[in-house]
């Protein structure tokens, strides 16, 4: 009778007053203690923490929802066992339904679901998959799941896929390791079992009260250790979040351990800077004499800080271009309305179309044309948003007349820094091997579709050289040998100069050479094709590099040369705020394979970005532990100048494999998407709603 009460529980209709407050299991991912739930951080938002149970488990986490429905945990969990190894592990949940007044959400997911890397008795001791439940009554919530591998342990009832055999209807014995791990061993297993638990939101902001009944019953410390006691099933702790961006957690758990964890967590839709000055006023139009020119137009919008590169006035339309766009505070439209506010204010009384042109680096987006009378109408409150978007004309840039070029292109010269602190938790030597660095870049554009740029790396500490205890020689090595490109205070990263260029509407080009990265120097091209409101784009880059000498800043291995390029395709959700990418091609190491990318954007700049790679092993034969698998979460989050930081730029936090040789793509400082999404056809129609804001 256990099993109808609870689901009869949960299907009944409960009080959603609003969205749960989540909070994170020690694993890292949401959830309630050893056990996971059906809930999902907010979106777009990523998380990291320490975790300690006992004198048992250590685990090292970086979460992160780079979508909605996917949330993406990285894990390096230390305990007593086989060599002194830690358990990396790569943990996905997949959000198969949401909650509403017909049912609960429903989830499936696992721990450590690729199964990468060596074969080693123990290796995959946590690896488990589940469905779970979760339905909420004012601050309660209730979780009910059933869970395969490591969750199933207590065995309460057979394996439900029995019926389809082989490994479903094997024992799934932690010791029998090559079987217990990875894509062939999914919800396999002779046994399944129960798991739940229940969240209290108590009275106290940001307090909850966690009881837990777990499916684990830790098989594979049985089997390292005979006199090894699992303790009981049930658990008792505390979620605490003193403030928005740190989560603490303390509990008893199995009735005799006690677990302690500390997370800090990064959610864009609370913490990202958003400030955004005032738009431009809209007054009478000015007398023809009192007009402003369109090189002192171009001046004015600058210091207003929109990143106006010419003004073209001519006949009865007025031409911005606004380069680049859509990369600031501002919201796409945001920006398109604010330079479009300032022609109205400002240009001469004749003009009455306002034509704004998107782009970055020379290359641009889309064309917008307004109606002055139109905005002027909004200014009185007289007109929306909706309304503008009937009478406006968005137009691929080199379109009709006045579809010409600006007749004068402003030179761009800009400072910049990047913060860069990545982590690696996917070694087995080592739970954390990190690395933290800064680049200083100066990049400039002398003339319209010439870039020059050029970096100076100032690395400030790292534990790289654990990356070497578990390697296996190769000949040539890719990325592993990535600890003496580290060895020095100061590096050059990357001086390059690139060409771009738009023969034919929707189509754009690169082409790059010099030293385009940390540890690559060559040259390349690239070609995009993408039509004007297409939410997909079709991509192809080649590229022949040869291998830096770390010791010399221009220095090359000339008997070390990679030919590289992929075929991209990308598709982009409504609003172009998230795409996915699907690369196949050839990698630095001559593996051949392929990488699924999403590409997360949000208000304020910040990005999130996720992707896995899958490649045959590079030629030279696989120099890590790691196997054929390559991935990593990055968020970027943009910086103002400041009094501490007179220069602005990025702050980026990633979690990936480090120090690899399979899977290894080159690292482009201009790929051509990134230049055009941001000021697309795709990012003005998602955030025409901001316009006038």
């Amino acid at each position: 009778m256990r099993i109808p009460l609870c689901l009869l529980i949960l299907s009944v209709t409960p009080a959603l007053a609003e969205e749960p407050s989540v909070s994170l299991s020690d694993w890292g991912g949401v959830g309630l203690l050893q056990m996971p739930s059906a809930r999902m951080a907010p979106d777009g938002s990523m998380s990291g923490g320490l975790t300690a149970l006992g004198d048992l488990h250590r685990h090292a986490t970086i979460s992160a929802q780079p979508l909605p429905w996917l949330e993406v945990t990285a894990r390096n969990s230390a305990y007593p066992g086989y060599f002194g190894l830690s358990e990396p592990g790569l943990d996905l949940k997949v959000r198969l339904r949401a909650e509403d007044g017909n049912g609960p959400a429903l989830v499936v997911g696992g721990r450590d679901v690729t199964g990468a890397g060596l074969d080693l008795p123990g290796k995959g001791r946590f690896a488990g998959e589940y469905v779970a439940l979760s339905r909420r009554w004012w601050d309660l919530d209730l979780t009910l799941g059933l869970g395969w591998g490591t969750l199933g342990e207590a065995g309460h009832f057979r394996n439900p896929l029995r019926g389809l055999g082989g490994r479903f209807r094997r024992d799934r014995d932690p010791s029998s390791w090559p079987t217990v791990r990875g894509p062939k061993a999914w919800f396999g297993g002779e046994r399944v079992a129960l798991f739940g638990g229940a969240e209290w939101q108590t009275p106290l902001p940001g307090l909850s009260l966690k009881l837990e009944s777990s499916g684990d019953r830790f098989r594979a410390q049985r089997q390292d250790e005979p006199g090894f006691d699992p303790g009981s099933r049930y658990s008792v702790g505390l979620s605490y979040r003193p403030v928005p961006w740190v989560d603490l957690g303390a509990a008893y758990e199995q009735g005799r351990r006690a677990m302690l964890r500390l997370t800090v967590r990064y959610d864009p839709a609370v913490d990202a800077d958003r400030g955004t000055p005032p738009s431009p006023t809209i007054g009478p139009r000015p007398s023809a004499d009192a007009a402003l020119s369109p090189d002192a137009l171009a001046l004015v919008a600058r210091t207003h800080g929109l990143p106006a590169r010419a003004v073209r006035i001519e006949g009865d339309t007025a031409t911005l271009w606004l380069d680049p766009a859509g990369t600031g505070r501002r919201p796409a439209a945001r920006e398109v309305g604010d330079a479009a506010r300032l022609l109205a204010d400002l240009a001469p009384p004749q003009v009455e179309r306002l034509r704004l042109v998107t782009g970055a680096a020379g290359l641009d987006g889309a064309a917008v044309t307004l109606l002055r009378r139109d905005l002027e109408q909004a200014a009185r409150h007289r007109g929306s948003a909706e309304e503008m978007w009937r009478t406006a004309l968005v137009e691929p840039s080199a379109g009709p007349p006045p579809g010409r070029g600006p007749g004068r292109w402003r030179p761009r010269l800009d400072l910049s820094t990047r913060l860069v602190a990545t982590f690696d938790l996917a070694e087995l030597g080592t739970p954390l091997v990190q690395r933290t660095h800064t680049d200083v870049m100066l990049r400039g554009e002398p003339l319209r579709g010439l870039v020059l740029g050029s970096g100076l790396r100032i690395n400030a500490g790292d534990n790289l050289a654990l990356l070497d205890t578990n390697a296996l020689p190769t000949a040539q090595p890719v990325r592993s040998d990535l600890p003496r490109y580290t060895g020095r205070p100061l590096s050059l990263d990357h001086a390059y100069a690139a060409w771009l260029a738009s023969p034919l509407d929707g189509v754009t080009t690169r082409l790059s050479a010099g030293h385009i990265e940390e540890m690559f120097a060559g040259y390349g091209g690239e070609a995009l094709y993408q039509p004007l409101a297409a939410r997909w784009a079709l991509g192809l880059d080649l590229n022949h590099v040869w291998k830096r000498r770390p010791e010399r800043p221009f220095g090359l291995e000339r008997n070390d040369a990679h030919d590289t390029g992929h075929a991209s395709l990308y598709w982009e959700a409504p609003g172009a705020g998230t795409t996915t990418a699907l690369r196949f091609g050839r990698y630095l190491g001559g593996d051949w394979g392929g990488t699924a990318e999403v590409m997360r954007r949000f208000d304020g700049g910040v990005a999130l970005t996720a992707h896995a790679t899958w490649t045959e092993g590079p030629d030279g034969g696989q120099s890590r532990f790691g196997g054929r698998m390559d991935w990593g979460l990055a968020l970027v989050v943009p910086i103002a100048a400041s009094g501490w930081l007179p220069v602005g730029g990025t702050v980026e936090t990633a979690v990936r494999t480090l120090g690899r040789d399979a899977g290894q793509r080159l690292q482009q400082p201009l790929p051509l998407y990134d230049l055009r999404v941001p000021g697309g056809f795709g990012r003005l129609a998602g955030t025409w709603q901001r316009l006038i804001d």
